[in-house]
C-alpha cells in the first residue's frame, strides 16, 4: 500500500483509492501528469498502429500519382477547374445566397461539409462556374424555415460573383 498525496488536499491517501477520505474528491492519488502521460501512450499507440496498418512507407508508388493539370487543361476540365477553386466560391457566393432570403436564412452544412456540392459550366470557354447546393434554409412570412436549392455563378479567375438564384427544394442524393 503505497500512500500519495491527494490532488485536492494533500492529506495523504492509498495511491489505488477511489474517494479522498478526507476531501472526498474522486481518484485522489491521480494527477494531471498521470493524465498527461497516459494521453501521450495512448497517442503514441494509435500513431504506430496507423502506420504499421498503412504499409510502413512514406513513399507512394509512382505509378499511383494522378497526373498534374496544368492551367490550360485544368481549365477544361469541369472537375478541375471547379474543385480549384470551390472554397473561393463559397466564400465568396455565401453572402449573395444568404442575402436573397426575404426575412432570415440559415445555413445547415456541416463543420467540414461543402455549401456548394455539384457544379456546371456556365460558360465553358470563359471558365465560369454555376456552383449548386441545398444547405440553406429562408424563413417564410409565418415564421417556418423551408429548404432551398440555390446557384451561384462565379468566375474563378476574377473572384466574382456573377449572380445568384434559389428556388424552395433540395436536391436529390
Amino acid at each position: 500500500m503505497a500512500l500519495t498525496p491527494c490532488k485536492s488536499c494533500k492529506h495523504k491517501v492509498d495511491s489505488s483509492a477511489n474517494v479522498c477520505p478526507n476531501c472526498g474528491v474522486a481518484n485522489p492519488g491521480v494527477t494531471a501528469g498521470h493524465y498527461l502521460i497516459g494521453f501521450i501512450f495512448l497517442a503514441g499507440i494509435i500513431f504506430f498502429g496507423v502506420k504499421m496498418c498503412s504499409g510502413g512507407s512514406d513513399e507512394e508508388p509512382k505509378d499511383a500519382v494522378a497526373p498534374v493539370l496544368d492551367d490550360a487543361a485544368c481549365k477544361k476540365n469541369l472537375k478541375c477547374w471547379g474543385e480549384k477553386f470551390s472554397i473561393s466560391a463559397a466564400v465568396y457566393c455565401k453572402d449573395p445566397i444568404a442575402k436573397l432570403g426575404k426575412y432570415s436564412s440559415r445555413w445547415t452544412d456541416g463543420t467540414f461539409e461543402s455549401k456548394l456540392s455539384r457544379l456546371k459550366w456556365l460558360d465553358k470557354d470563359a471558365g465560369t462556374i454555376t456552383y449548386i447546393g441545398d444547405k440553406i434554409e429562408f424563413q417564410n412570412g409565418f415564421g417556418a424555415f423551408q429548404k432551398h436549392i440555390y446557384e451561384c455563378d462565379f468566375d474563378p479567375e476574377q473572384n466574382q460573383v456573377l449572380s445568384a438564384r434559389a428556388r424552395p427544394g433540395q436536391l436529390p442524393d
